[in-house]
């Protein structure tokens, strides 16, 4: 009855690190008769790794019964960049500004670039996307935020945020 009063998701994106979000949400939105189109950004390898993969990930997950094509159900989008865990200053800066614009932590492995570099394949096409209900599914990350919180910081304006000292 609730879900009556939202508006359908038109657009699904989400990081692939081991296919398993991809391939949960494949079959997932299969078995509730949902058909958001889904779009994964592959962090690492290649987007050919993770189709023949989630495929394998789709039939185990659903005990056989389901002979998957990921290829049909999902777009998986180059975003490995620099590298796995390897962040540009163009990510960086973009990760940055998402936090001060929006109060959304990402990080520069998962999150961070499967929202760039989606945010860059939309750009390409805005027409498919203009005026449609986009779900981004955010994997978590923060920890590796750490590793670059200078980094990050140095695309804020200074004073804006402040670390946070314990005794």
């Amino acid at each position: 009855e609730e879900a009556a009063t939202f508006d359908p998701i038109d657009h699904i994106v989400f990081a692939v690190g081991s296919g398993g979000t991809a391939a949960g949400l494949a079959l997932g939105s299969h078995l509730a008769g949902l058909r958001p189109q889904l779009h994964g950004v592959a962090v690492h390898h290649s987007p050919e790794h993770f189709y023949d993969l989630i495929d394998a990930e789709v039939s185990e997950l659903s005990g056989g019964s389901f002979e998957a094509c990921a290829r049909e159900m999902l777009a998986i989008y180059p975003g490995a960049g620099a590298g796995y865990g390897v962040a540009t200053p163009e990510l960086m800066a973009f990760c940055a500004e998402t936090a001060r614009q929006s109060g959304v932590l990402l990080d520069h492995t998962y999150s961070g670039k499967a929202l760039y570099y989606f945010a860059q394949a939309a750009r390409a096409q805005p027409e498919r996307f203009r005026g449609k209900h986009i779900l981004f599914w955010h994997t978590g990350g923060a920890l590796a935020l750490f590793a670059k919180t200078d980094e990050l910081l140095s695309h804020l304006p200074p004073g804006q945020v402040r670390r946070l000292k314990l005794p």
